[in-house]
């Protein structure tokens, strides 16, 4: 078992000889209170939740092999980050752009929705770190939160991405729908 990422809440492990990561969460105590009344799922259940939520609209996500509160396994995925491809295929800016209108449309939040948070193998997109997404099923967020998100996230040679979304979301640089004329 190799130790891939140590963060403040979580460890990432690699195990090469089932080829899986093992993603172990240790969050704070006034989150394990938020699990444990039921206002936010366990992390290892919200990624479960989501995933199905993304099938459901046609976005893959790696396999899950195991998926507990604080604990989840996923099949390796083999794949490239979406940053290392996107500025180089009109598909992949397209697919990406179609993931992020569903996410939209469809009331599902994360602040971490840029292109190293995504794996592109044979040409398919897979969206990657469901555990921190959010699908509130009693509340929305705020759609102009999820585009500030996304503003901050892609900067530099990635922000016509940006400005790309908002095109096809009709919407204005101040996130107003933009008027048509006749």
């Amino acid at each position: 078992m190799q130790l891939i990422q140590s963060g403040k809440y979580s460890m990432v492990y690699f195990d090469p000889e089932k080829d899986h990561f093992i993603k172990t969460f240790h969050p704070k105590p006034f989150d394990k209170l938020r699990y444990a009344l039921g206002i936010r799922p366990h992390p290892g259940h919200n990624f479960a939740r989501i995933a199905a939520r993304l099938a459901a609209l046609d976005i893959a996500s790696p396999t899950i092999v195991e998926a507990r509160k604080y604990r989840l396994v996923t099949e390796n995925v083999h794949g490239a980050p979406l940053k290392q491809l996107i500025l180089e295929s009109e598909a992949l800016q397209t697919r990406y752009l179609d993931i992020l209108v569903a996410y939209y449309r469809h009331d599902i939040h994360c602040r971490g929705l840029h292109t190293d948070n995504f794996l592109v193998r044979d040409g398919q997109v897979f969206a990657i770190d469901l555990d921190a997404y959010k699908a509130p099923r009693f509340f929305k967020y705020a759609k102009r939160e999820f585009l500030d998100c996304l503003k901050r996230s892609l900067k530099g040679s990635e922000a016509f991405l940006f400005q790309r979304l908002l095109a096809r979301l009709g919407l204005d640089s101040d996130y107003r729908p933009i008027e048509t004329r006749t």
